[in-house]
């Protein structure tokens, strides 16, 4: 037996045991979490476009390169590359002295060619050379007069044979002066034409060599001929530059539209021939999608514009070129990316919107909305997307009722509270 005190104080403390584990007695379960509110749609079975997708290029609608046209050192530089520039806009600037010289020279040239034209209008040797004929017309009219006063009077011999004989001379050299005055008049009006053409000719051609010189000095100011996205400048300033010195300055491309490049299966196009025919006769054309390369969807639909002539034999494909907006300049060209086309139609398919859409350890799910309001985790196989919904191939039914963006809010077995999209 123990000692008196020590069994006391055994039995106090099992009483304080007793009593705080009568107070520590078992707790109530903590209430349910409240039913996370969510918004719901359908899933329903209806006819929608069948798609595919290729791999696109983004290209410019119009790309230029800027060349030097004239040889000449690069002066100025007044662009930032891969900066916005507008059409006429000045970039570049090649060194502009010569040509200005060649410029005045060819105006000094142009103004001499038209003094001489001037000249050679000029109808004093005309004149003189008519005045001549007028003068020789003259005479040979008096020498005429003259023989035909003479003749009857020496026929009665009332003047000498010697009298007579001097005036028809004088009458046959009037004769000869007349002649030669017109070949003469005739030869001066030759020499004047023939000088006419020839300064015309000098004119022109003074022309030709100013307007040349005034195209090289134009040449020397290198202006954007679209508006577009110019690229990094090849070649420093201070550099020679010209025909055969430097292959391109810079390029600029347009950028809005921009067109998307894709091929399209032999096996497709003809899928699609009958309704591109239907399509081009009502003057609507088929549009397209675009995926970027991070796997987001550009905002813009497209159009397919144009289909090429043939078919690539070696690769059995056709290039289909498309026109995508693109007022931000997202776009530049040379990217890569997804193009969706509608190459047909699927009667009877399960659709649910793509926002219902998610993905866990990289499988496709969707949350189902069981009978009692629990949200119940299907795995699922995707099929073609349009617009704002995805084709469900398995996984779920017609009817089920989706979660839409469910995020973190939601996992299996979350109580929900649905109400349809569009509502509270």
């Amino acid at each position: 037996m123990g000692h008196p005190f020590t069994r006391g104080r055994i039995w106090l403390s099992a009483l304080g045991l007793s009593l705080t584990l009568s107070a520590c007695g078992p707790k109530a379960p903590p209430p349910a979490p409240p039913p996370v509110a969510v918004q719901v749609a359908k899933a329903i079975r209806e006819t929608v476009p069948q798609t595919a997708d290729y791999v696109g290029q983004t290209q410019a609608v119009q790309q230029v390169d800027l060349v030097a046209r004239v040889e000449g050192v690069l002066e100025r530089v007044f662009f930032k590359d891969g900066s916005f520039v507008r059409e006429g806009a000045p970039l570049m600037q090649i060194q502009q002295d010569q040509y200005q010289a060649q410029v005045l020279s060819a105006q000094g040239a142009l103004a001499k060619a038209k003094a001489d034209l001037v000249r050679a209008k000029s109808n004093v040797q005309d004149q003189t050379a008519q005045a001549k004929l007028d003068q020789a017309e003259a005479a040979y009219e008096y020498q005429k007069v003259q023989l035909a006063r003479m003749g009857p009077l020496a026929k009665k011999q009332a003047v000498s044979q010697m009298d007579f004989d001097q005036t028809k001379t004088q009458y046959d050299i009037a004769v000869a002066d007349v002649v030669a005055a017109k070949a003469n008049l005739a030869d001066v009006e030759l020499n004047q034409s023939t000088g006419i053409l020839t300064a015309q000719g000098g004119v022109e051609q003074a022309q030709a060599q100013l307007t040349q010189a005034e195209l090289n000095l134009s040449y020397t100011n290198i202006t954007s001929p679209v508006t577009g996205i110019i690229s990094f400048l090849n070649v420093d300033e201070g550099n020679l530059v010209g025909p055969g010195k430097t292959e391109k300055l810079a390029t600029v491309s347009t950028i809005d539209p921009i067109k998307i490049i894709f091929q399209l299966s032999e096996t497709d196009y003809l899928k699609i021939a009958s309704e591109l025919v239907r399509l081009r006769d009502s003057g609507r054309r088929p549009e397209v999608t675009f995926t970027l390369a991070d796997g987001s969807e550009y905002p813009y639909k497209g159009r397919a514009t144009a289909i090429n002539r043939a078919v690539d034999q070696s690769t059995g494909t056709i290039s289909v070129e498309t026109r995508f907006p693109n007022p931000d300049g997202i776009l530049r060209p040379g990217q890569y990316g997804r193009v969706t086309f509608a190459i047909g139609r699927e009667p009877n398919a399960l659709v649910i919107p793509r926002t219902a859409l998610q993905s866990l350890q990289g499988l496709p799910i969707v949350y189902v909305v069981g009978p009692d309001n629990k949200a119940q985790l299907h795995t699922v196989e995707t099929g073609s997307s349009f617009g704002n919904d995805i084709v469900i191939k398995s996984g779920i039914n017609a009817g089920d009722t989706v979660v839409l963006n469910p995020g973190t809010r939601v996992s299996a077995g979350t109580l929900v509270k649905p109400s349809p999209a569009g509502k509270d």
